[in-house]
C-alpha cells in the first residue's frame, strides 16, 4: 500500500476536524434567507343608490373596501448570530498526553452544535485561575474572555483560587446541564477521595479531567532474579532491595527510588502507609509531621540510603530517569512514572500496586494523590455551556475520553470507567486495576494555602536528617516551627 493510501494519522485526523470546525463556524455566521408574504391594500370606490320615501333620490356614497389585490414574496436576508466561543485557557502538557484536543474536535462537531452555535476553543494566551492578573481584571469589573482554566490543581490551588475570589461552585450548573444524565452520573459516579479534593464546603468547585496517584512500582523480572514476591511491608522492601542490587550489581542496577525532594510524591504519601487517617493532619489542615508514622517514613527512607540502595540525586527530581532507564528495581512515586517506564521497557516487566504498610496496624494504605481539574471562573461568558462540555467529556459513558486516559497511562476520579474501559488482560490498562484500590483509601488534603509553605520547609530540613546531621523529630520540629513562624507573619 502506498503512503497516500494508508490511514489517516491522528494529527491528519486533527487537521480535519479543525478544517471541519472552521467550515461550521463560517456556515453559523451565513446569511439567513427567509421568504414572507406582503399583503397590499388597494382602495375601492363604488356607488350606491339609496331611497327616500315619495321621492327617488340618487345619491352618490363613497364606501372604502379593502381587498387584496396582490400577493408579492419579499426575501429578507437576517443575518445569523456567530458562534458562542467558549474560551479554557489552555494547558500544554495535557494536550500532549490526554486525547483533550480530540475531545473538544468532537464536541464541536456534534449535531446539537448546530442549535446551541457552541464551540469549545483552547486559549494560548489565558489566564490561570490562581492569577492575580485575573483577580483584577474581575475585581475592576472588566469583561473577561475566559470561562476556565484547564490544568488546576485542587490541593494546591483551591484556597488560591477562593482566596482571590477567581472561581465559583459548579452545582447549579449541573443542575440545569443540557447533559443532564451525564451530569447526575458525573456526581454520583465520582471517588469518595476525588470528590473531596474537588470541593469545598460541600460544593463542587471543580472537575477533575485525571488523576494522579503515588504508587508502589516495581520490575517484575528482577524481583523473580532473587526469587522474592511482591513485598507486604515496608521492612520487605528494604531486604528485596538489597537482594536485587547485589544480583544486579553489574548492571548498575538500583533497589529502590525514594523521592523525598517533593512533598507530596513520597513523603506525604508514605506517611499514609504508617498512620491511619486521622493522624495525616492536624486540626489548621497542616501535614502532621511531628506524628510517629511520618517520622517511622522519614527513618525507613534514611535505612534505604544508609544501604546504597537508592541512586545518587535522590535530594533532586532528576533520578527517576533511572527508573524509565530500567536502572531501578523498586520505587514509590507518582505512577505515571511506572506506565512511562512500562511504554519504554515493557508493560509485560512492570508491577504496580497499593504501597506496602509500614506499620502492622495499617491494613490498607492510603496515598496522596493530585487531580487536574477545570474550575469555572466566577465571570465566565459562558457558565452553562462551560459546565455541559466538561460534564459531557468525564461522563463515564464518554469511552473516547476514559479508555484514552488509560490508554495515555493515566486515571481518572470515576469509578465506572474501571470496569468498563479496562481489560483486565491488557497490561497496558490492567496496572490502573491494581492502583485504584490506593485511590479509594486516600486521604486528600484538607484545604489551606499553607501546603507550598509546608513543602518548601519540610525538604531542606528532611534532607538534613537523610544525610545524618540531625535526628527526625529534631528536623521535624525546627521545619514546624519555621511554618509556624511564616503563618505568624500572615496574620499581622
Amino acid at each position: 500500500m502506498s503512503r497516500e493510501n494508508k490511514a489517516l494519522s491522528r494529527r491528519s485526523f486533527l487537521r480535519l476536524a479543525g478544517l471541519a470546525v472552521g467550515g461550521a463556524v463560517l456556515a453559523a455566521c451565513a446569511p439567513q434567507i427567509i421568504k414572507e408574504t406582503v399583503v397590499v391594500e388597494k382602495q375601492v370606490e363604488k356607488e350606491v343608490t339609496k331611497v327616500v320615501k315619495e321621492t327617488v333620490q340618487v345619491e352618490k356614497q363613497v364606501e372604502v373596501t379593502k381587498v387584496v389585490e396582490k400577493k408579492v414574496e419579499v426575501t429578507k436576508v437576517v443575518e445569523k448570530q456567530g458562534p458562542k466561543e467558549v474560551r479554557i485557557a489552555r494547558c500544554g502538557w495535557l494536550e500532549s498526553e490526554m486525547p483533550f484536543d480530540l475531545a473538544i474536535a468532537t464536541y464541536n462537531n456534534l449535531p446539537e452544535r448546530k442549535d446551541d452555535n457552541v464551540q469549545i476553543i483552547l486559549d494560548p494566551a489565558g489566564k490561570g485561575a490562581t492569577d492575580p492578573v485575573l483577580a483584577q481584571m474581575m475585581a475592576a469589573g472588566e469583561k473577561i474572555p475566559w470561562n476556565a482554566h484547564a490544568c488546576f490543581t485542587p490541593f494546591l490551588d483551591t484556597m488560591a483560587g477562593i482566596s482571590l475570589e477567581t472561581i465559583q461552585p459548579f452545582d447549579p450548573f449541573l443542575e440545569t446541564s443540557h447533559y443532564g444524565d451525564a451530569a447526575k452520573r458525573v456526581k454520583a459516579d465520582m471517588i469518595g477521595s476525588v470528590k473531596e479534593d474537588n470541593s469545598y464546603q460541600g460544593k463542587l468547585i471543580t472537575i477533575p479531567t485525571n488523576v494522579d496517584v503515588v504508587c508502589f512500582m516495581y520490575r517484575k523480572d528482577y524481583l523473580e532474579s532473587v526469587g522474592a514476591n511482591p513485598p507486604a511491608t515496608m521492612d520487605e522492601v528494604l531486604a528485596i532491595a538489597k537482594d536485587v542490587q547485589k544480583k544486579l550489581e553489574k548492571d548498575k542496577v538500583f533497589g529502590f527510588a525514594p523521592t523525598p525532594a517533593v512533598t507530596w510524591r513520597y513523603p506525604a504519601a508514605l506517611h499514609q502507609a504508617y498512620s491511619p487517617a486521622d493522624k495525616l493532619f492536624t486540626q489548621d489542615g497542616l501535614l502532621n509531621i511531628l506524628d510517629e508514622g511520618w517520622l517511622a517514613a522519614m527513618e525507613i527512607t534514611k535505612k534505604f540510603i544508609d544501604a546504597g540502595t537508592v541512586p545518587q540525586g535522590w535530594e533532586t527530581w532528576g533520578y527517576p530517569e533511572n527508573w524509565k532507564q530500567g536502572k531501578v528495581a523498586m520505587a514509590l512515586n507518582q505512577h505515571s512514572m511506572g506506565t512511562w517506564g512500562g511504554m519504554i521497557w515493557g508493560y509485560d516487566k512492570l508491577a504496580m500496586m497499593p504501597t506496602p504498610p509500614g506499620s502492622s496496624a495499617i491494613q490498607k494504605s492510603g496515598t496522596m494523590f493530585w487531580a487536574t481539574s477545570i474550575p469555572l471562573f466566577k465571570a465566565a461568558p459562558y457558565p452553562q455551556e462551560t459546565t455541559d462540555f466538561l460534564v459531557w467529556l468525564v461522563d463515564p459513558d464518554n469511552e473516547m475520553w476514559n479508555r484514552g486516559a488509560f490508554k495515555a497511562g493515566k486515571m481518572v476520579g470515576l469509578k465506572t470507567p474501571y470496569t468498563k474501559y479496562i481489560d483486565p488482560n491488557d497490561v497496558t490498562q490492567n496496572w490502573a486495576l491494581g492502583v485504584l484500590p490506593l485511590l479509594e483509601a486516600a486521604t486528600p488534603p484538607p484545604p489551606t494555602k499553607w501546603y507550598i509553605t509546608e513543602h518548601t520547609k519540610i525538604v531542606p530540613k528532611m534532607v538534613e536528617f537523610l544525610k545524618g546531621t540531625k535526628s527526625a523529630t529534631q528536623a521535624m520540629q525546627e521545619a514546624w516551627d519555621d511554618i509556624q513562624a511564616e503563618i505568624a507573619k500572615d496574620k499581622k
